[in-house]
């Protein structure tokens, strides 16, 4: 590098110098305006994670209150299936021949049926009206999200993986899984 170049880098370098030095002795720093600003920005962020905090308490509580309720209604559904049950054993009784030497006890399980149909079609509304819904599944191709198989089946005029009866219903709640239904799937 030449005298000249040098010389003319030196001269830059020093006009530099002199236009910082201006720049920082007319930009003083007022310590009791920063340490204000300071302050200020303490309490903001003492604020912010306060209400972060809450959101999170909340959003903590409301999936315990879900969860709790979630197990209610499972316990409700326990319930429904021994409505359910008892309705399906009442429906398949047949009475025999003594039927007609027996009238009253005929007519006390008919009024039983009709009362237990009455309590399970109650039961089923409040399920509805809490957003619990029964998946329907018979005649369908198998799906693992919503049907656990504990049954084979063997019909060869259906084809494989086609639910062919349910042993205990599966329900949803609010377009989430409540329980799997149980299932019969047909396997040729």
């Amino acid at each position: 590098m030449d005298d000249s170049k040098k010389v003319e880098l030196l001269t830059q370098f020093e006009t530099y110098l002199q236009t910082v030095d201006e720049i920082e002795d007319t930009n003083t720093t007022d310590l009791f305006a920063l340490f204000t600003e300071l302050a200020a920005l303490r309490n903001e962020v003492k604020l912010e994670s306060r209400q972060v905090k809450k959101a999170l308490d909340m959003f903590k509580d409301n999936n315990q209150d879900r969860e709790l309720i979630r197990h209610l209604l499972l316990d409700f559904l326990e319930v429904y299936d021994r409505l359910h049950a008892a309705m399906l054993s009442l429906n398949n009784y047949k009475p025999s021949f003594w039927k007609w030497f027996y009238k009253r006890e005929f007519a006390l399980i008919e009024s039983i049926k009709e009362g237990q149909a009455m309590t399970l079609r109650r039961f089923e509304q409040q399920l509805a009206k809490h957003k619990v819904l029964p998946i329907d599944v018979l005649n369908k191709i198998l799906d693992p999200h919503l049907m656990r198989a504990v049954e084979v089946d063997k019909q060869t005029t259906i084809d494989n993986a086609i639910v062919t009866g349910e042993l205990r219903k599966g329900f949803m709640w609010e377009n989430e899984i409540l329980r799997l239904a149980e299932v019969k799937v047909n396997k040729i």
